[in-house]
């Protein structure tokens, strides 16, 4: 049987229209909740995904899925399902190379989870590992926001009016890379500005999201990168003229936050459309695909500790058994040497005895191991107690 499996939808198995149908809201996320003993709902700009113990039943969740989105997830199991969160914290399952907003959403997704002890480990140490990774390869060189950076500077000068709608890590990042190269007309647009003016001061220019169609319509940009999170579109060709629009818009936004049918003024970018060139990018950049096999030993790893999370279960209750045992045969002497028993004889009748009742079971599976004709079993059970009786660990 499984010991932990994954449900799992992302950019690679569905566009991204679709895949926002299977997003679950917080209030929908709570009863998934309620109705499971364990599990870790991630769900991101490009990825749908749910974490549960292997011996979960997982049709329910399939159906509830595919009833609200009309598709179905791919189901891992074991070390498929581990190599795949560990590909996710690393950044290397992301539709761009070393995206650093991922881990944190894993880390988020972890807290609000309902893991058991196994979801415990392998979330734990997947994100251990891809804090590790990402420590040592730096792919900050060949992240999304570094390749976006690099290729918005390409199309335009140092003069250029820009204007950032979004307040994330890829909006945020991007006019880091457009500040520290010296282009400071940015106008950053946002829902929320705090943390903007924390990080960025009176270098850029905000304006609260409510802003946004009055400052298009009002003000010169030459290039808006589009970077946020909306369920509807933000910008579309029925509520203003394509004129007031940037030439170039770069729309990074899951969904899609700008719709517009293009007369050849505008010309927009989307997010699907710079896969190729990022992949171009990585290639010319990095050999960091060759690191894979780190992925492999992690797995095989985090793995066995799940195993032996397993085995510690079992030996706890046994060990409870042979606990209660020993307190029975404790109490029995205790009376007999209360009694004037000899002690040496009290102690030689409750050492037998305790054996007795600890090893019986086993034994007697030794014999009927026997009558079967499993010498081979028989044989290791033995060796079992040999290393007892020599101090040796298997």
């Amino acid at each position: 049987m499984a010991k932990v499996k994954a449900l799992v939808m992302t950019y690679r198995d569905y566009d991204l229209d679709t895949l926002a149908k299977a997003y679950f809201m917080n209030e929908e996320l709570g009863k998934i909740y309620e109705s499971h003993n364990s599990l870790v709902a991630l769900e991101t700009c490009n990825r749908v995904e749910f974490y549960l113990d292997g011996d979960a039943d997982e049709e329910e969740l399939i159906k509830l899925i595919n009833g609200k989105a009309g598709i179905r997830p791919r189901v891992l199991y074991d070390l498929d399902a581990i190599k795949h969160l560990l590909l996710v914290t690393t950044g290397l399952d992301s539709m761009f190379l070393g995206e650093r907003e991922i881990l944190s959403q894993v880390k988020r997704a972890y807290g609000a989870g309902k893991p058991s002890t196994r979801l415990r480990i392998l979330f734990e140490s997947a994100i251990r590992f891809g804090e590790s990774f990402r420590r040592r390869y730096n792919l900050y060189d060949i992240s999304f926001v570094k390749f976006l950076s690099d290729y918005l500077m390409k199309h335009i000068d140092r003069s250029s009016r820009i204007l950032v709608v979004g307040g994330g890590e890829v909006a945020r990042g991007i006019v880091r890379e457009l500040l520290r190269n010296n282009y400071n007309n940015v106008t950053i647009v946002n829902r929320s500005l705090d943390k903007i003016k924390y990080e960025f001061g009176d270098s850029v220019r905000l304006l609260g999201l409510n802003y946004l169609m009055n400052e298009l319509m009002t003000s010169r940009y030459d290039t808006m990168i589009v970077a946020i999170s909306t369920q509807n579109p933000l910008i579309n060709s029925d509520a203003m003229d394509d004129h007031s629009l940037p030439s170039l818009i770069i729309d990074v936004s899951t969904p899609s936050a700008v719709k517009l049918q293009g007369n050849g003024h505008v010309r927009v970018i989307r997010l699907e459309e710079l896969k190729e060139p990022y992949l171009e990018y990585v290639n010319g950049r990095s050999n960091i695909v060759e690191k894979l096999l780190e992925i492999e030993a992690e797995a095989g790893r985090i793995m066995r500790l799940i195993m032996r999370s397993d085995a510690d279960a079992v030996i706890r209750d046994v060990m409870k058994f042979i606990e209660e045992i020993r307190m029975e045969e404790v109490r029995e002497a205790l009376s007999a040497l209360s009694s004037g028993m000899d002690a040496r004889t009290v102690i030689d009748a409750m050492s037998r005895s305790l054996i007795k009742r600890i090893m019986h079971n086993y034994l007697e599976n030794m014999r009927r191991y026997a009558e079967n004709g499993d010498n081979d079993t028989v044989e290791k059970l033995r060796s079992y107690l040999m290393m007892i009786k020599s101090g040796e660990d298997q």
